[in-house]
């Protein structure tokens, strides 16, 4: 899924990679971080993970029904002002793909 994904997002830059290329640089490490966070019954009690972007390529997020994605704002816009951050609407069993620091 994710060389699938890097295809797409790497052709509709401009930027053509055989396959060598895809493995060498795009695809050499993969690694997998699990969190799971059930529901907790006293929220205020709970921590998560703090503000962060994330370092590598993409990331993959799985969502349940407890929600608490949050994202920076990068400009004004109709959902809030530049720096300000706003809940993502989760959706169960929808996949969120975040553009980690390196692809950006």
């Amino acid at each position: 899924m994710a060389r699938r994904i890097l295809e797409v997002l790497m052709k509709n830059v401009g930027v053509e990679l055989d396959d060598d290329s895809m493995d060498e640089t795009y695809m050499g490490l993969s690694l997998v971080n699990m969190n799971y966070y059930p529901t907790c019954p006293d929220p205020e009690l709970t921590v998560g993970i703090g503000k962060h972007s994330d370092i590598g390529i993409l990331t993959v997020l799985v969502q349940d029904d407890v929600g608490g994605l949050l994202i920076k704002l990068q400009e004004d816009g109709e959902f809030g002002k530049k720096g300000e951050w706003i809940e993502v609407p989760s959706i169960p069993g929808a996949l969120v793909i975040n553009i980690g620091d390196a692809l950006q």
